[in-house]
């Protein structure tokens, strides 16, 4: 590509600065990290000539700047982010491009024109999405122990959860009452099962529902954030998980308190947590669950296998540790740090951002039965449940610090780690796992 004087084509840097910034948009939009946005930006500016850039990223705005070095004049571009949620397959095609843009010097038309079929391209039917988020509640009760029924209830509870809170976003409810009409699902259909079956363990479609409203969380967004000095961007994404969380225990700790006024106390409030069932089985369960996740988020199909591996290998893993008594948070660190290091081979053998299959194999990780006992002990006013309330919070931190720390090892010794990703800030998962041929 022939290099221009970018000071003498204003109008030039400003097509630069406005193609960086929708890519990097789309990027954060989609759940990559403002290290990655950040990198996204500067490194699309350089590679068509434009330098003396700064960029930033909150949790609601991007900034890019260009500088002129001659007039100190700047020319800025903002992007409010109206809203994120996980879409894997723009992500991975956004990704895609960035790679074309710095290795292969896509030029500026091509390039605007190839991410303008990005941003418009249609989603996944949301029926299959749906399901995606039923056969997370499905696998999570086969993963802790329930038998064929359990998981029926919880797929049939959890399409329902999904429809309602779909249509609460889509009325542009609050998030924080959205997750609480959402908490109310489990409860319900477990006591439906009760009154059904008492003989069968309805607190595991309770557990079930709220890793699936869980699976949705910023928590390890922000963490990310956090661990790449984007402080105030990872504290924000960890508030908004902390107000689903909130939400959760309110209309758990609720529905609770209002069916033991009607006598409905028996196995929902009450009794021990489950502890899973056989290996097999609470294996089969996390394999479920990470390819439900990728359905719901939707993972290009050509990386269903990686996850399905990965998510394997997690969970035997956890189970490994957990059977040598090394205790939840440890066998979650150990578990997560290994997904996140095998992460790197299996995204470039399936051409997915690293971030795709890291989030999607930590699902089945996720402290829903700690944070389960916890409200319940809560719930009949034993101090012991703010001891696992914590505990449910540093699992979740060691799941994703321990993600996020086994890619560090990997991109820090890969000697095939591109310029790109050496000038991030911290470890950048979802513009560095493509070949040069994309």
């Amino acid at each position: 590509m022939p290099q221009e004087d970018p000071w003498d084509a204003p109008g030039r840097i400003r097509v630069v600065l406005d193609l960086a910034i929708r890519l990097a948009e789309v990027l954060f939009s989609s759940g990559a990290g403002a290290a990655d946005a950040t990198t996204a930006m500067t490194a699309i500016a350089r590679t068509y000539g434009v330098r003396n850039v700064d960029s930033d990223v909150t949790h609601t705005m991007l900034s890019l700047t260009w500088t002129n070095p001659s007039t100190y004049e700047s020319v800025a571009r903002h992007r409010t982010i109206a809203g994120r949620n996980m879409d894997f397959s723009k992500l991975t095609a956004a990704s895609a491009l960035f790679a074309q843009i710095t290795e292969e010097r896509v030029d500026l038309a091509t390039a605007r024109r190839r991410l303008a079929r990005i941003i418009s391209r249609k989603q996944t039917p949301r029926t299959v999405r749906r399901i995606g988020w039923s056969l997370i509640g499905a696998g999570a009760a086969l993963l802790l122990g329930g038998d064929l029924v359990i998981a029926a209830v919880a797929f049939i509870a959890s399409f329902a959860l999904e429809a309602i809170t779909t249509a609460m976003a889509a009325r542009r409810a609050p998030v924080f009452f959205t997750s609480i009409v959402g908490g109310l699902i489990g409860p319900v259909a477990a006591v439906l099962v009760h009154l059904v079956d008492p003989e069968e363990s309805a607190r595991l479609v309770v557990i079930a529902t709220i890793i699936v409203l869980l699976a949705g969380s910023l928590i390890f967004g922000g963490v990310q954030d956090i661990l790449s000095g984007f402080y105030l961007t990872g504290l924000a994404r960890l508030t908004e998980a902390v107000v689903v969380t909130i939400g959760i225990a309110a209309s758990v700790l609720g529905a609770s308190v209002m069916f033991t006024w009607f006598g409905l106390s028996i196995d929902v409030i009450s009794g021990g947590v489950p502890a899973g069932g056989p290996i097999f089985i609470t294996v089969v369960g996390a394999i479920v669950i990470v390819l439900g996740f990728a359905l719901a988020c939707q993972l290009p199909s050509r990386a269903l296998w990686a996850v399905a591996l990965l998510g394997a290998i997690g969970e035997a893993i956890y189970l490994t540790c957990f059977t040598f008594s090394l205790g939840p948070v440890w066998s979650s660190a150990a578990a997560a740090v290994v997904i996140g290091m095998f992460a790197s081979l299996l995204a470039r053998w399936s051409r997915t951002p690293i971030l795709a299959l890291v989030v999607t194999d930590l699902v089945p990780l996720l402290p829903g039965l700690v944070m389960f006992n916890a409200l319940m002990q809560l719930a009949s006013g034993a101090v012991a449940g703010l001891l696992d309330a914590l505990v449910a919070a540093a699992v979740a931190a060691a799941l994703a610090a321990g993600a996020i720390a086994g890619q560090y090892i990997m991109q820090a010794s890969w000697r095939s780690t591109s310029r790109v990703v050496r000038r991030g800030r911290g470890p950048i998962l979802s513009i560095a796992a493509h070949r040069r041929r994309v």
